[in-house]
């Protein structure tokens, strides 16, 4: 996958005329290397021990003085390739939004599936690798800050903070990690950021005009699979905007309503089984293949594939998941007239939220009454960037004649541009 992603930034870094040597030393390799460690060490309930893998992937740090920033993924099926995917994407997705971090990604691998360890050895697990890398000096607010991703959530995040805290004693220990939870310095707007923005993203594109397979249509159909953080939260507040969400699935199963869902029957367990619900059961792999006019992969990577991209009925797909759409969908949809809006745009306000706790992170302590009041000034300025960001790559589509995915990365090459053009000044004589 990471590959595939090399050969988008060379095409994008040639459709700018940027340098092609500069591009091949700054952005097609790893400037720093991915570090692995496989021998953390977690008691278990039982009295046995497990050997954790956890491995920490900095793709490219363009802006001086800032840290690197990605999640924490863990899961049984967490892969070095699948980090430096994720790293990747986070370099561009932050420049899309004009936030001067780095990409990064942090990956804990589990022997066997999440579900079957109890939350202690997950809370044991995570203050081993936190641990781990605080001491190596890897999480810090100055070099990598770390977040929530699939698997972990703000209570993992509390538990970071709280051994960074304990093991550095600085005054800017809340920049260490954000995702945190309200009562440990987390920002309430970052739980809902991503679901969100993804709206706000879907809402301001056809406003501009950029989504004219829904012109005339009063109150689209929306298919969502997932319904973690993400994909709970997004079926809820899509409806409120005039959507009608008429499928959702998660991994126990789908359920398929061309009259409409029932919200109010969605599950706020993001596993839940569907079986109370009003509608059609099918599995996954049908449920993303039925009619509607906005099919959004909420879920894993790699869902939108050469084997299904023929079947998908859905005009618009709306990527709040990371990388859904392998290289061979993307072309199939491409030459179909299918309108996709990139993971880098979409799902973007988590990593714009994260920028606001983080800045919250480093100024001097808060009082609990101000949050309200942060929250909803964080809130506003969240949605204006993506506004921003979203009018921005309709615009270098229009320019370069490109569809969305190609405008994102067009826009986000730009946006690093800047930071080469300074950095590599006495070489380039104006070429960047």
């Amino acid at each position: 996958m990471a590959q595939s992603l090399f050969k988008r930034i060379a095409w994008a870094g040639a459709k700018l005329n940027l340098s092609s040597t500069i591009i091949e030393n700054e952005l097609l390799t790893y400037k720093y290397p991915e570090l692995s460690a496989g021998r953390i060490r977690v008691d278990l309930d039982n009295g046995s021990y497990e050997s954790i893998t956890a491995t920490v992937v900095f793709h490219y740090l363009p802006y001086t003085g800032r840290p690197y920033k990605g999640g924490i993924r863990m899961s049984d099926r967490v892969t070095p390739d699948v980090l430096r995917t994720l790293a990747i994407e986070m370099t561009f997705k932050e420049a899309v939004a004009d936030l001067e971090f780095g990409g990064a990604k942090m990956g804990i691998r589990l022997s066997k599936p999440k579900s079957t360890y109890s939350n202690r050895e997950i809370l044991r697990i995570i203050e081993a690798v936190a641990t781990f890398f605080i001491d190596l000096g890897i999480i810090d607010p100055s070099i990598y800050v770390p977040a929530t991703d699939l698997g972990t959530t703000s209570d993992h995040m509390d538990t970071i903070h709280t051994i960074y805290a304990t093991l550095k004693k600085t005054p800017y220990s809340g920049a260490c990690v954000t995702g945190k939870s309200i009562d440990n310095g987390g920002l309430p707007i970052r739980t809902i950021a991503t679901s969100l923005c993804g709206a706000e993203v879907l809402d301001k594109l056809r406003k501009l005009g950029a989504l004219t397979c829904l012109s005339g249509i009063a109150k689209p159909k929306i298919i969502v699979q997932g319904l973690g953080q993400v994909g709970g939260w997004f079926v809820r507040l899509i409806e409120e905007r005039g959507y009608q969400v008429i499928g959702v699935s998660n991994s126990r199963g789908a359920v398929y309503n061309p009259d409409g869902i029932d919200i109010s029957e969605v599950p706020e367990h993001p596993d839940a089984p569907l079986d109370h619900m009003t509608g059609e059961y099918l599995d996954n792999a049908a449920f993303l293949t039925m009619p509607c006019h906005i099919l959004v992969p909420a879920a894993l990577e790699n869902q939108l594939t050469i084997e299904n991209a023929h079947l998908i009925q859905a005009s618009v797909i709306l990527e709040l998941a990371n990388h859904p759409t392998t290289d061979e969908a993307d072309e199939i949809f491409r030459k179909s007239g299918k309108i996709i809006i990139p993971d880098i745009l979409a799902n973007a306000g988590g990593v714009t939220a994260s920028r606001e706790e983080y800045a919250l992170g480093l100024a001097p302590p808060h009082h609990s009454i101000e949050i309200s009041k942060l929250d909803a000034e964080a809130r506003d300025r969240i949605v204006q960037v993506i506004q921003d960001a979203t009018r921005q790559v309709f615009d270098f589509s229009e320019k370069f004649d490109e569809d969305l995915r190609g405008g994102a990365w067009l826009k986000a090459m730009n946006h690093i541009a800047r930071s080469l053009k300074h950095k590599h000044r006495r070489w380039l004589n104006g070429s960047v």
